[in-house]
């Protein structure tokens, strides 16, 4: 999988219609919505995507989704990460025959796991497929850290990169530390839009944002001004991300306000794209796939 360095990549929504079923329709117009104002690449079905509250066969329905939606313009990197590696593996198997190019998996959740079973789930994964796999660590979610002792043991397993969402500098700076000796071998992407800018400077590959839902432009002007050396602006456009974040986030949770945000802009475009979230964050609970 081929991507730009750095790369906007948007941590996409997954809309449902009336019934909680995918709006096939609604992410179709989405997707061309933010692909044209110049993202490098999708990731479906992460936190952002509310992956882990989809079934199986829903998410290899989203990701199916997605991949003709996106048609060839940027590549599609799919969230599959479970809490168990043999479903996690089995995921990422499905999510490849629908056409993604590449995967991603969630440091494992739900039970505590140490450095050893983080690197073996891991290890199992990049053995088991032949596409390239990111790790992605959010430890406010999964209540498991990844160590930084372990990102050039993961990388030397055949892990291509990480997604930082710890939402620290300090924590991300030593991941930049550790990844900087591999190279273009191996990509570290920052999760956290107020973090953009200093991610860059310390080298990252990028930024996967939920905020490039909403906000694609600004999110691409952003690195487009930092890689043509316009400091000045990249900080002016970094203030303007981060406080576009926090204006979200003032109106209640990040996801339902950034879905409602999101509904209320592609409603202005004439497009109908329902805010409502997978339960049991929201009502929508039952869903018919097929």
């Amino acid at each position: 999988m081929e991507l730009n360095r750095p790369a906007v990549i948007p941590a996409l929504l997954t809309p449902f219609d009336a019934e909680g079923n995918l709006d096939e329709a609604a992410l179709r117009d989405h997707i061309d919505y933010i692909v044209e104002a110049g993202v490098d690449a999708l990731m479906p079905c992460g936190t952002t995507g509310e992956g882990a509250l989809l079934s199986e066969d829903e998410l290899t329905q989203v990701v199916g989704a997605v991949v003709p939606a996106a048609g060839g313009r940027v590549p599609v990197l799919a969230h599959i990460g479970r809490p168990g590696t043999a479903p996690t593996l089995q995921a990422a198997r499905r999510a490849l025959e629908v056409g993604a190019e590449a995967v991603a998996a969630v440091v494992p959740y739900y039970y505590p796991v140490d450095g050893d079973q983080i690197r073996a789930h891991y290890a199992t994964l990049a053995e088991g497929i032949d596409a390239p796999v990111y790790a992605y660590t959010i430890p406010a979610n999964t209540h498991n850290e990844l160590d930084v002792s372990l990102i050039e043991k993961l990388a030397d397993d055949g892990i291509v990169g990480l997604k930082d969402s710890t939402k620290s500098l300090e924590r991300h700076r030593e991941y930049a530390a550790a990844a900087r000796p591999l190279g273009d071998s191996f990509g570290l992407f920052d999760g956290s839009a107020s973090l953009v800018l200093d991610s860059l400077r310390e080298g990252s590959a990028g930024a996967v944002l939920a905020a490039a839902n909403l906000h694609p432009e600004l999110c691409v002007s952003l690195l487009k001004a930092y890689t043509s050396g316009d400091e000045d602006e990249a900080q002016r456009l970094q203030g303007e991300l981060t406080e576009a974040e926090a204006s979200i986030e003032r109106q209640g949770p990040l996801l339902a306000s950034l879905k409602r945000a999101v509904s209320e802009h592609m409603r202005e475009r004439g497009v109908s794209y329902g805010a409502e979230l997978r339960g049991p964050l929201g009502s929508g609970g039952r869903v018919t796939v097929g």
